[in-house]
């Protein structure tokens, strides 16, 4: 569960970076990035999820039937069309 930004908790985080030495400040920013980065490549990968499951939810309805296989057919075609050029 995440855990809820207050007054307090950045203050003691703010003294705990004044007490480092200048040096390790660079480490600190890249660690920092290194999480947020992180938390985005999971948002993107809940994003990349959803998408499957319309996907699948898609199929076998319908004209959607078999949309799947035919695209993926029609775009070997394509590549073969275009290997050929």
């Amino acid at each position: 569960m995440e855990q809820m930004r207050d007054t307090n908790t950045e203050q003691k985080i703010i003294e705990r970076l004044k007490k480092l030495p200048p040096q390790k400040l660079g480490e600190v920013i890249q660690f920092i990035d290194f999480i947020v980065e992180r938390r985005q490549e999971k948002m993107t990968t809940y994003e990349v999820d959803d998408v499957k499951r319309s996907i699948l939810d898609l199929r076998g309805r319908g004209k959607g039937e078999h949309l799947v296989e035919r695209l993926l057919r029609s775009r070997r075609e394509h590549k073969k069309i275009d290997e050929r050029k």
